[in-house]
């Protein structure tokens, strides 16, 4: 499973696109649009959200749930590394690179470890709760 598809479906959805198509993921991610169809396809075929043909994929209620517990993790990830000495952005990008194969028992490590924060260092709240648009409103909408 590619958890930056989520994470960016979830980022965009916050930004107040629900529906998000291959165009989008194929920009942000550099890869063709064929790859991210084929991502999204599969992502709606594990209950993340649904695929729309010839729109896009809309996150639903697990989908946006495994979504805040990935950008938790990266994160995390991005204050790991930004301790080790590098740049928030540098930090955010090696998260992205690595996100997908980090435990479950090292990301508890990094929620102990930073328990004391509230930012990553690009200033996102390491939990997030998203406030923004209930849930409900998400489903009616399909």
């Amino acid at each position: 499973m590619r958890e930056v598809y989520i994470r960016l479906a979830y980022k965009a959805l916050k930004e107040g696109i629900e529906i998000v198509g291959p165009s989008y993921f194929s920009n942000k991610l550099g890869v063709s649009k064929p790859t991210a169809q084929e991502a999204l396809i599969k992502l709606a075929e594990k209950n993340y959200g649904d695929y729309i043909p010839k729109k896009g994929f809309k996150l639903n209620r697990e989908g946006i749930e495994k979504a805040k517990e990935i950008t938790m993790k990266h994160r995390l990830m991005e204050c790991l590394f930004y301790e080790l000495g590098m740049s928030p952005e540098v930090a955010c990008q090696e998260a992205t690179r690595l996100e997908e194969h980090v435990s479950t028992e090292l990301v508890t490590q990094l929620r102990l470890f930073f328990s004391d924060r509230k930012l990553c260092p690009c200033g996102n709240k390491i939990e997030e709760e998203f406030e923004d648009l209930e849930v409900e409103e998400l489903e009616e909408g399909l």
